[in-house]
């Protein structure tokens, strides 16, 4: 019963019982606004349409009308139809071919391609699912008026029931292979979690030992500082995603090399805003402590698991502020889905100016704490030379010094 009252009262007496009841709150809070719903709604599609015709841009405007698509964009050709998933903005692409009203019109099949990016697959299960119910409502609406006529041939009664055959391509990762998802997905998070744990505390761990006046002398040498986690952290994910690739038969298509750039990015970024985020701590624990602030919502937010077509467009706009969920793009398009260094220049751009605010801070920082010690260093300086011992001294000639005063003589009793 005493282990059970002492900890009971340190318990009661620490932060504790509020984090208890608070976090399970905000998890709710946070999951329900980022998922309003279970499933993607208006998911963006582009449509190319190499027909042209009255019957193409009606079949086009029912995929509009589907409540789990909106026709994005619609363009006549395209040669490489897999460059619309790079950038993330669309989920599929829906090709109509050449001859498709005539085709309707003499009750022969034709062929609608539907390309999917199979990086997510919660993310295009309903778009398969709408263009299959818009096939069968399109062939029925064909089908039974052409039935009712006499004198159809074989191949046009095959035709009417047919109309049109829907042709599925999963792109990336057709056999959904858990190695290009799940374990991907947790093979970054691991990683990035093992550089919070170590960079978090850098601040707190100078201020602990006494040494972030001198360090504050040049406040490069915080960014100085974050080389080592750079070289460490990127050479262990690139060698974790390089084993992946070669013994669990994971998708890897990017360069290596290329590759290299984006990371080193994500691993100088992370650790800046780490160092904003943890400045204050007054040791490593507590610097640790606010893992939770920068690990959680990067990952959640960064696609890994959850597709960002479920999120709202604020909570993407909020997962931009987080370095993890641009190397997460740089996976998805480079690493799964092929894209060249060039395609991927706008977003290796914008993460490069990024990264470069986020260094800026940290050196304005380091400025105004080093403002700060040194106001706070001239402060005590007249205090510390007005300093004297609080209790009298004796002197040579045998008096005592009193403070502020002149010595007094004690002399001897005079023997009788």
């Amino acid at each position: 019963m005493k282990s059970l009252r002492d900890e009971w009262t340190y318990l009661v007496h620490s932060k504790y019982p509020i984090i208890a009841i608070i976090f399970p709150l905000i998890a709710v809070l946070g999951y329900s606004l980022l998922l309003p719903s279970s499933q993607i709604n208006e998911a963006n599609v582009v449509v190319v349409d190499q027909d042209n015709t009255a019957y193409s841009r009606e079949f086009i405007q029912k995929i509009d009308a589907s409540p789990n698509m909106n026709v994005a964009e619609v363009v006549s050709y395209s040669d490489n139809p897999e460059q619309y998933f790079y950038h993330e903005k669309f989920l599929a692409v829906i090709s109509l071919p050449k001859g498709l009203e005539a085709n309707h019109n003499r009750s022969l099949s034709s062929r609608v391609g539907l390309i999917l990016d199979n990086t997510n697959v919660q993310s295009i299960t309903l778009i398969r699912t709408a263009m299959q119910e818009i096939s069968v409502s399109e062939n029925m609406g064909l089908s039974v008026p052409a039935i009712m006529k006499t004198g159809m041939n074989a191949e046009q009664a095959q035709g009417a029931l047919n109309g049109i055959a829907l042709e599925v391509r999963s792109l990336f990762n057709p056999t959904n292979d858990y190695q290009n998802t799940s374990v991907l997905a947790f093979t970054c998070m691991f990683s990035f979690m093992m550089l919070n744990i170590n960079s978090l505390p850098l601040i707190a761990r100078l201020r602990v030992s006494r040494r972030l006046a001198a360090e504050l002398q040049n406040p490069f040498n915080i960014l100085l500082r974050i080389l080592p986690y750079t070289l460490f952290s990127t050479a262990g994910l690139i060698f974790s995603l390089g084993v992946l690739k070669m013994f669990g038969g994971s998708r890897f298509e990017a360069n290596p090399v290329l590759f290299i750039i984006p990371v080193v990015l994500y691993v100088f970024g992370t650790v800046c805003l780490n160092i904003l985020v943890a400045w204050g701590a007054a040791h490593p624990g507590v610097a640790i402590g606010r893992m939770v602030i920068v690990l959680m919502p990067a990952f959640v937010l960064s696609g890994a698991v959850l597709s960002r077509s479920l999120f709202p467009s604020l909570a993407i706009q909020i997962g931009d502020f987080f370095p993890f969920a641009w190397l997460y793009k740089f996976v998805r398009s480079m690493g799964l889905r092929g894209a060249p260094l060039q395609e991927m220049l706008p977003e290796l751009g914008s993460l490069l100016l990024y990264v470069g605010v986020l260094s800026m801070l940290v050196i304005a920082r380091a400025l105004w704490e080093k403002q700060k010690l040194a106001k706070n260093a001239t402060g005590d300086a007249p205090g510390m030379g007005a300093a004297h011992s609080a209790g009298p001294t004796s002197t040579p000639g045998g008096g005592i010094s009193v403070q502020g005063g002149a010595t007094v003589p004690i002399h001897e009793p005079i023997k009788g």
